[in-house]
């Protein structure tokens, strides 16, 4: 019997359909973590969910595109060799302190979970436990308009003095934060300073 052949087999006798269900229908055994009163289960939680059931299953990732500016990537989910579900995912490397340095693999591992979650593997929510916390701290970052676009937005002088008192003040005070935490270190020590 061929591989394929054996494959079509094992699907009309609902080997493949009995073990979705199963794998789906325990989904609610997979770990998962509190974030503002719901809960959301980690990519890599689901990912060993599905694996547990499909330990055949293969995922192909493919970067739609990146620059200095962004990241996209598409994942797909393979059970033999038949597409099963699809993911898509963007990461703006200027989101949050993490994605200047680490957007790509935030990416991957978005479009990873959206297609676990695509497959039926979402738990009570479809985003990802790493995915709301990487959007509850875009949502900060997007409240904070940055400074041009308050400066394009002020319609009289007292309104752009204002403006630039108030960011002044605030990165005075920044800057002085900084200033204190090196003298802390040049003084005590830094990382690898002793802990008495």
């Amino acid at each position: 019997m061929k591989k394929a052949e054996k494959v079509t087999e094992e699907k009309s006798k609902g080997g493949f359909k009995e073990r979705r269900k199963e794998c789906l229908t325990s989904a609610n055994k997979i770990p998962t973590v509190d974030i503002k009163g719901k809960k959301y289960s980690t990519v890599n939680e689901r990912h060993r969910h599905l694996l547990q059931y499909f330990p055949e299953a293969r995922f192909n990732e493919e970067i739609l595109f990146h620059d200095n500016e962004r990241v996209v990537v598409k994942t797909e989910l393979y059970i033999s060799d038949t597409i099963y579900a699809v993911g898509h995912a963007e990461e703006h490397r200027n989101a949050n302190f993490i994605n200047k340095t680490s957007a790509m693999e935030n990416c991957s591992s978005s479009a990873l979970g959206r297609c676990i979650a695509a497959f039926g593997l979402s738990g009570s929510e479809y985003a990802s436990a790493e995915e709301l916390v990487n959007a509850l701290n875009n949502q900060g970052n997007n409240k904070q308009v940055s400074i041009n676009e308050q400066i394009k937005k002020q319609t009289t002088e007292t309104k752009l003095t204002a403006l630039y008192s108030n960011w002044k003040k605030e990165n005075d005070s920044i800057e002085k934060i900084f200033e204190s935490q090196q003298k802390s270190i040049q003084t005590n020590g830094g990382q690898n300073a002793k802990q008495w």
